[in-house]
């Protein structure tokens, strides 16, 4: 004969075959969100590598036309795009990059600092240049 299996006990069984198809749908879930944030760090790092690459690149660049450069600390990007904007010289080289400016504009204006001043009426020299004597 069969065995008659009490209505309680079926009820939980359901429960219990339901909390567990959750279980794996969530973990599921988190092992996708596990992958996706080490693949994000990965990015996130590599990122950062070529960001660092382009500074040293506008680092040799102020040591090859002698531009002293202090760079504002790595992790302040706000200060670091400041920076970028406020200085004459890596304007200018950013123009250069853009393609805003051909190598022969590029290198007069990095050779007349005057010339690439965001605001014409202030006086500016690179270290390498002497200003003139004031009386």
């Amino acid at each position: 004969m069969s065995k008659i299996i009490p209505y309680s006990t079926l009820v939980r069984q359901q429960h219990l075959n339901f909390l567990e198809h959750q279980r794996r749908q969530y973990q599921e879930r988190e092992d996708y969100l596990a992958g996706l944030r080490k693949l994000l760090f990965q990015i996130e790092a590599q990122m950062r590598q070529a960001e660092i690459q382009q500074l040293e690149l506008f680092r040799e660049l102020a040591s090859h036309f002698k531009v002293p450069l202090e760079f504002p600390n790595l992790g302040d990007r706000f200060a670091l795009q400041q920076f970028f904007t406020g200085n004459p010289f890596l304007f200018t080289l950013q123009e250069f990059f853009a393609g805003r400016l051909t190598a022969e504009e590029c290198y007069a204006k990095i050779m007349d600092p005057k010339a690439i001043l965001p605001h014409p009426g202030k006086e500016f020299f690179w270290p390498t240049q002497k200003p003139p004597d004031e009386p």
